[in-house]
């Protein structure tokens, strides 16, 4: 009886691995069939338009197309990361030609992909179908997955596989299915070398979230299971070969398809043997710990992305310079404003709910944005701002949670004021302190009007004008993101911070 109590008393205090919430993710209907489609329409519209422009290499494409071209003639080419995306744009110029069009028809598909791939990762995470849309919708209106989607750069290739690693996770933690979960495993092995063989260290963190969780998962099913109360000594060596065969099954398919991808290197005779790989993984290590810290002119600080203080320019073209009357025609790194401010505030709320309801779904969340923006605190050399990424996209499903449990109006909820702080910072920098405040009072003046007579009405408002300015913002910085032509007043318009010090777009 004392152990009985025990147990109960340890299963409550335990994280439920293998629900959402109290809600399994909602059955397949053709709803999310006719919105996995839309948002892949809306996806690739955005990702294919005029992205052969311009038609010559921009920021670092100039690695990835040279060494994709060197694939294609077999000559030996040395680059910081590994060479899967490579590979894919190598494959597609030999199809498509050597032009814009075969260098990053590649990232605009996996870019696309991505999009689906978050639905249904969203379903499983906030167990929502208009959360699923709306984390989707995220990552289809924000700058930075569109810039990466639109040229030929490493991070949307092992963004993909992160997802994909991720929703293999969730599917084997929601599974009760033996056959099932030895799937997602496989499956999440292979996802996690190709993450592995597509960008250098961040990965690294990727494989680690998942292992933990899968860990987590197979520890708290032993530890729950009636069978396992008390904790027999053979059940520990049951759980002990559990936990090793996942690791051996998710790490030994990670490695397999991770050293494949290096095969080329050994086909064209660049490399000879196991040591000259390990030379490689010597020499880059050497040559990153020696960058400084201060030597790039868009570098930044890992504090510095959530608040999106530093854009980078990533081309321009000349007659920006050699005109000052003539249109501007930039493509930058610069995110969707309301976004990524809006995701600043919804991770912390994330972080008190999975605290107050053992939610592991909210859990992974946080731990992952964590894990990925911790992971820079060691790392000395100069930072960029799309290091953010991997952290923002696990933000977008936070910032869905948060927008959807807005609009229930529960009395008593901060979700109403975390969404109208980010709506009326892009409103006072995007038109002005006089008018932006008064939008503030406005807004502030509605919604505390329908909240006296519904708070249910007045969470639906907040959740509509934050949604309305994503898309706003979304139409206003295309132009930036996409490098279409602007007027020097519209370019200028859209700098919203510039001036000395960190705090810079420009």
């Amino acid at each position: 009886m004392i152990n009985e109590k025990r147990a109960t008393a340890n299963q409550a205090r335990t994280y439920d691995w293998s629900m959402i919430g109290s809600s399994p993710p909602p059955r397949w209907l053709r709803r999310d069939s006719a919105a996995v489609g839309a948002l892949l329409v809306a996806a690739l519209a955005t990702r294919l338009w005029y992205f052969w422009l311009p038609p010559v290499v921009v920021f670092d494409e100039k690695y990835t197309v040279a060494q994709a071209r060197n694939y294609l003639a077999g000559l030996p080419f040395k680059n910081t990361h590994p060479p899967f995306s490579s590979i894919l744009m190598a494959l597609s110029m030999k199809f498509l030609g050597d032009n814009a069009v075969g260098w990053r028809l590649p990232s605009a598909l996996f870019g696309t992909a991505l999009v689906g791939i978050t639905y249904l990762l969203g379903r499983r995470i906030c167990g929502s179908r208009i959360a699923a849309g709306l984390s989707a919708s995220f990552a289809i209106c924000d700058g930075l997955f569109i810039v990466d989607s639109r040229i030929a750069l490493w991070e949307i290739f092992y963004l993909t596989f992160a997802a994909c690693a991720y929703l293999a996770l969730f599917t084997f933690m929601q599974s009760r299915s033996k056959s099932v979960q030895r799937q997602a495993l496989a499956w999440m092995g292979f996802a996690l070398g190709l993450c592995l063989a597509s960008k250098l260290l961040i990965p690294a963190v990727t494989f680690a979230l998942v292992m933990v969780f899968v860990f987590g998962a197979l520890l708290s099913e032993s530890c729950t299971s009636p069978r396992t109360q008390p904790l027999a000594k053979p059940r520990v060596c049951v759980l002990i070969l559990n936990l090793a065969s996942a690791l051996a099954l998710v790490g030994g398919l990670s490695a397999l398809v991770y050293f494949a991808v290096f095969l080329p290197n050994y086909w064209f005779g660049w490399w000879r043997g196991v040591g000259d790989q390990l030379a490689y993984y010597h020499q880059e290590f050497r040559a990153q710990i020696q960058l400084p810290s201060d030597g790039h002119p868009y570098a930044s600080r890992w504090w510095s992305w959530p608040l999106m203080l530093r854009s980078i320019l990533y081309w321009s073209g000349d007659r920006f310079f050699a005109n000052p009357d003539a249109s501007v025609l930039a493509i930058r790194a610069l995110g969707n404003p309301v976004i990524w401010w809006g995701v600043v505030v919804s991770v912390p709320l994330a972080a008190l709910k999975a605290i107050a309801r053992r939610d592991v779904a909210i859990a992974f969340i946080v731990v992952g944005y964590t894990g990925y923006l911790a992971m820079w605190l060691p790392i000395s050399r100069y930072q960029f701002v799309y290091y953010y990424m991997p952290s923002l996209y696990l933000g977008f499903f936070a910032l869905a949670s948060t927008v959807v449990e807005c609009a229930r109006g529960e009395p008593g909820s901060w979700e109403p004021v975390a969404l109208l702080a980010p709506v009326i910072s892009v409103s006072v920098l995007g038109v002005g302190a006089p008018y932006g405040l008064g939008t503030a009072a406005a807004l502030a003046g509605v919604y505390l009007g329908l909240r006296y007579h519904s708070p249910r009405h007045a969470g639906m408002f907040v959740s509509i004008v934050f949604v309305a300015t994503v898309l706003a913002l979304f139409v206003y910085f295309f132009p930036v993101w996409t490098g279409a032509p602007l007027s020097p007043t519209g370019f200028r318009q859209r700098m919203w911070l510039h001036g000395p010090g960190l705090a810079n777009w420009i």
